[in-house]
């Protein structure tokens, strides 16, 4: 690029990288909504234009379903590493924002931030919420600067979805106001992610308002809004300026922020100290997922066992299977075969139609040990099975294949009987 077209992409303000850009100018001083008042919170001044904050303080004795916030202080130090994040520090904030889209893109406005600073004290500690909202697009700029000074002292970010969500908006928003998101190098555990790992075989959704009733016993008043709702009614107020709703999606913020805190300490108990959770089977099988995710397989086994013994409730025979057979196969990878045995047998004795763990020993009676009439048997037992399942296009084709094998191994058996 030649010294001319450089000096000119210059005066209109185009520039390579972020540390180089200057803050957009303030935009002019409009005369704030008189509606404004019935927000909760407080207009703050600052060098970039007006900003609506509604900042609450929560002390640590402060309940929010099964936990009270100050259990925050109290985290397992070997925890955290099983979720991928080394540490969170001393002052963890926990994210969660409302937007205009949940689709996302440049066009997306993040009209309301949420952020809970954990601050540490003598006395217990406190929460300190933030709540940062846009009365009107333009005074996303002060909004930016506020979230980023509350940020700039945090030492880590949880948020629920805020890899695919959250993050990436709220960076978005500051690129376009010339900013750069230094909070983006801070530790971040996104507990959608351990949601998924832990209740995946126990609950059908992993929703955060889910995990508040199944889970943690949050219990939200009336005055609560569906989140899907929310982008609507955010256009809504910009087009009549009343703020009925907004109290609504506020409310709804703040329940999500609070709730981050309690999920958190439930999810580093369930993995450190399983015993004492009185978890369902299906937990017993996340705990274990998440062991072996990390490569703990003998604590991923002790779990996944747990899971499949447990003699309150019972495991979903599809997860079941699924965890028979992944431990019968890494026992059978390494030559293990009185382990892989043990679980081919638990597995066809607890489940008396399974058909899978006998044509497990039926493999190895034919290609281990050469034992062709014990494979035959096995094999004529899982025909047994497959016959009283329900008529399906599964049980046809299960069929079709257990006939074939028997076939070729009756063949491998005359042969063998002729060759004597």
């Amino acid at each position: 690029m030649d010294d001319k077209l450089r000096q000119q992409l210059k005066r209109l303000g185009v520039v390579k990288g972020l540390k180089a850009l200057q803050p957009a100018p303030p935009p002019p001083a409009e005369p704030s909504r008189q509606a404004s008042s019935a927000l909760p919170g407080d207009e703050l001044l600052t060098p970039h234009g007006p900003v609506w904050v509604e900042k609450r303080v929560y002390p640590s004795i402060h309940p929010h379903g099964r936990y009270a916030l100050g259990e925050m202080q109290r985290l397992p130090v070997a925890a955290l590493p099983l979720f991928g994040v080394p540490d969170l520090g001393v002052r963890p904030a926990f994210l969660d924002t409302e937007t205009t889209g949940l689709a996302g893109g440049a066009g997306t406005l993040v009209f309301l931030t949420g952020i809970g600073v954990w601050e540490d004290a003598p006395d217990g500690g406190a929460l300190t919420l933030h709540l940062v909202f846009l009365r009107s697009p333009d005074e996303e700029l002060a909004a930016m600067r506020y979230i980023e000074d509350v940020l700039d002292g945090a030492t880590g970010i949880v948020s629920f979805n805020g890899n695919g969500f959250d993050l990436p908006l709220l960076e978005t928003r500051f690129i376009l106001n010339r900013m750069a998101p230094r909070w983006r190098a801070l530790p971040h555990l996104d507990l959608l992610t351990v949601a998924r790992q832990l209740w995946r075989d126990h609950l059908e959704s992993r929703r955060l308002g889910v995990l508040e009733t199944a889970i943690l016993r949050v219990q939200r008043a009336e005055v609560d809004i569906e989140s899907s709702l929310i982008p609507w009614l955010y256009r809504q107020y910009l087009d009549t300026g009343d703020t009925g709703d907004m109290v609504r999606v506020f409310y709804h913020n703040r329940i999500d922020v609070l709730s981050l805190v309690s999920l958190l300490v439930h999810v580093t108990r369930m993995v450190t100290s399983p015993e004492q959770m009185a978890l369902a089977p299906g937990e017993w099988a996340g705990v274990g997922r998440v062991y072996d995710h990390v490569g703990r397989e003998a604590d991923a086994f002790r779990a996944w066992e747990r899971a499949l013994l447990q003699e309150t409730g019972t495991l979903d025979e599809a997860c079941a299977a699924r965890l028979w057979c992944e431990m019968a196969l890494r026992h059978k990878r390494c030559g293990a075969w009185e382990r892989a045995f043990a679980l081919w047998d638990a597995w066809a004795n607890y489940h008396p139609l399974a058909v899978e763990p006998l044509v497990e020993r039926a493999k190895y009676y034919e290609w281990t040990t050469g034992d062709l009439r014990a494979a035959l048997s096995e094999t004529d037992a899982a025909l047994h099975r497959a016959e009283r399942h329900p008529k399906s296009l599964k049980r046809t084709q299960l069929l079709s294949e257990l006939r074939h094998r028997k076939d070729r191994l009756e063949r491998k058996l005359a042969t063998e009987n002729h060759e004597s």
